[in-house]
């Protein structure tokens, strides 16, 4: 049976066993991002209200549409271009153009040291600042980003907040080395994951309420800038893969449960009595991080790095999870904790991924936690290969891998397949978990289903790429985990069940065609698309801005940059000339 409602100006046709209670479909929003500055605001909302009182026959359901400080589940996300202002604009041109010269995005590691250089650090810190900072950063700290993210909510798009610095290797050293106790660099970063889990929390008690459903602002952590040497994570890695029973998963392998029971031995291998004790320390840090985490209804996901600290990071996940994602009986789950909590990335261009995933499912029905995935393509392919490349030339390399092909797959295409390969495969996941929840599909009748519980799975499906989105969408309506909606038909409609489930983000500052693409062809009472939203000072990101243009060179690869400075062209052009400019 099928019901027809309308929110903002869109009709949507809903299956009526999929459709949220009209009180579901709002988010509240703080009353100073509600202002009407229209002088002539009070005669214009009286008459909007007086014509739908007549076309409605209700007047009180007239006002209630007017004056409520809501946000639709289905709001229209505008053309980006459209909403910058001309500065905005031209930065964005500038960044783009930029972007399009793959040398000098190949050498924006060191044109951004030159930029602080002595001498000129004040004129080149302004230039970035301008530039790439304001375009892909969010704000100098947590609280400077907020402005933010209430502008995204209010186009139904949730973040992942990351608080992305670095550590500076030089600077733990002489902290380590110092007589003064002073604090780690590191113990300072965890301390503001911290402050960034319990900003982002404070955010969503205000928009969302205290339930801990619905919540649309998750935080993102980087393992190698949480611990004083990263190169400690190297060694932990080098010796799991030697300690490890015959792998039945390619490199990087696969995680086990014991894989942490070294630290409660003595040193062995690689391992030395300084670095066991660095990884208890570190592990306490990110249990630390995950119990207010927990406590504050903030999903945490671990970020994947080279292949060469991935077992490490890979064990560490598998740990977090079975102690934050546990599940108790469907019948007695707490429906009120966040689950799952904990979400390890997957990366498709490895060419493990796909039985990783299949032994990482496996792994948490077995353990009864439910399995948080963020499902990305990956950002260190140029550097995978090139430490390859040296290992067989005899040439110093970070890889621990002696194969003779490298960890990840040679081509773009085969990088394609595998995550969409994996992203049908977890959409099919999702619709079981689902089942088990309802009691239908497979579990009818056997007494399974509760229709309450925490969900076993959830996916973050990280991607730029037009075709892997419509693939999932796609996937979505063909196992009824949505339906088509909407006057003519092309609208996903997605419930809460599913979207508790599952997201799909991408990076600010880019992609925002794509972004606006998927809130204006879904609708949902919960935000489906986030953004990934750093922060950081200036002088903290720059590590991070740079090593971003050369991670994003496959997302601004095949033209993507250029589309991005086209669409700001268009629009420069459009305020500057008007009707005189006919776009093409």
């Amino acid at each position: 049976m099928f019901k027809t409602t309308t929110t903002s100006s869109r009709p949507i046709l809903v299956q009526a066993s999929y459709l949220p209670s009209r009180s579901s479909f709002r988010t509240p929003v703080p009353r100073h991002q509600c202002r009407n500055t229209s002088s002539g605001a009070g005669r214009d909302s009286r008459t909007k209200r007086w014509k739908l009182g007549l076309y409605s026959g209700g007047a009180l359901l007239a006002t209630w549409l007017v004056s409520l400080p809501i946000i639709h589940a289905d709001a229209v996300a505008p053309d980006p271009t459209k909403e910058m202002t001309f500065g905005e604009l031209v930065r964005a041109y500038a960044v783009f153009t930029m972007c399009s010269f793959p040398t000098l995005v190949d050498n924006s590691p060191r044109l951004l040291q030159l930029a602080t250089s002595p001498g000129i650090s004040w004129l080149g810190e302004r230039f970035v600042r301008w530039t790439f900072f304001d375009q892909f950063v969010g704000g100098d700290t947590a609280e400077k980003t907020l402005p933010l993210l209430y502008k995204l909510r209010a186009v139904n798009k949730g973040a992942l907040f990351a608080y992305s610095v670095e550590v500076d290797e030089s600077e733990a050293t002489a902290s380590a080395s110092s007589k003064k106790k002073q604090p780690s660099p590191h113990k300072r970063i965890v301390e503001e994951m911290i402050h960034c889990i319990d900003v982002a929390a404070d955010f969503e008690d205000g928009v969302s309420g205290k339930l801990h459903s619905g919540r649309r602002t998750w935080v993102a952590i980087k393992m190698s800038a949480l611990i004083p040497d990263a190169n400690i994570l190297v060694k932990f890695s080098s010796h799991l893969l030697n300690t490890r029973p015959t792998p039945s998963v390619v490199y990087p392998g696969c995680p086990h449960s014991s894989d942490l029971d070294v630290l409660d031995k003595s040193p062995a291998g690689t391992l030395m009595v300084e670095d066991i004790t660095a990884l208890r320390d570190f592990h306490a840090d990110l249990v630390r991080i995950c119990e207010r985490a927990q406590e504050r209804g903030v999903k945490i996901i671990v970020d994947a790095e080279y292949s060469w600290y991935q077992p490490a990071i890979d064990t560490l996940t598998l740990s977090l999870s079975r102690q934050f994602n546990k599940l108790s009986s469907r019948e007695s789950q707490d429906i009120s904790a966040v689950q799952p909590l904990i979400y390890g990335t997957y990366q498709a261009y490895l060419q493990r991924t796909p039985q990783l995933l299949a032994r990482s499912l496996a792994d948490a029905k077995a353990g009864n936690y439910a399995l948080g995935v963020k499902l990305v393509r990956g950002a260190y392919h140029s550097y995978e290969v090139a430490a390859h490349k040296a290992r067989l030339e005899g040439k110093p390399s970070p890889l621990l891998s002696s194969e003779p092909i490298p960890p990840v797959w040679l081509t773009k295409l085969e990088t394609d397949e595998c995550y969409n390969t994996c992203a049908r495969m977890l959409v099919r996941k999702i619709r079981v978990d689902v089942d088990l929840q309802r009691g239908t599909g497979l579990w009818k009748g056997k007494g399974k289903g509760t229709g309450t519980g925490a969900p076993g799975l959830g996916v973050l499906f990280g991607t730029h790429n037009w075709e892997s989105c419509n693939v999932i969408l796609g996937e979505l309506v063909r196992s009824g985990l949505a339906v088509k909606g909407g006057v003519k038909g092309d609208l996903v409609v997605v419930p809460d069940e599913v979207t508790e489930r599952m997201a799909i983000g991408q990076l600010y500052g880019m992609c925002d065609d794509l972004t606006n693409h998927l809130v204006n062809s879904t609708a949902s009472n919960t935000p489906l698309v986030i953004k990934y939203v750093p922060y950081g000072a200036l002088s903290e990101v720059m590590p991070y801005l740079s090593r971003r243009a050369i991670e994003n060179k496959s997302v601004l690869g095949e033209g993507a940059a250029t589309g991005e400075r086209r669409r700001a062209a268009d629009e420069i052009k459009k305020r500057l000339f008007g009707s005189w400019y006919s776009g093409k």
